[in-house]
């Protein structure tokens, strides 16, 4: 299992419903920001509401990662080093989201 931090950009309260396959892993209500424990090396969908914005995308449990959503259509992710925890230097990796 792993720690993993996702968080929320441009949204208040953001109802988040998280899947393995068809299994629902967490569903609610939050801030901006939620920790969970999910399993190393798989595949997650991300289905996450806010502001009449859905967001809907997959993202993959590695070792290091955060997770960065923004309900503007952008998908940022902060890459860190594996050994030190440390932010990789222009390691920002910026994906357009479709609607």
């Amino acid at each position: 299992m792993k720690k993993v931090r996702l968080k929320f950009f441009n949204a208040n309260r953001v109802y988040i419903k998280i899947l393995d396959h068809d299994c629902i892993v967490y569903e609610g209500l939050i801030c901006n920001e939620i920790e969970l424990c999910l399993e190393k090396y798989k595949v997650y969908k991300i289905i996450a509401i806010s502001n009449n914005i859905k967001l809907v995308t997959s993202f993959y449990v590695n070792d290091n990662y955060n997770y960065y959503f923004s309900f503007n259509r952008f998908i940022i992710f902060l890459l860190r080093d594996y050994y030190y925890n440390l932010p990789i230097e222009r390691g920002e990796l910026i994906l357009w989201q479709k609607q």
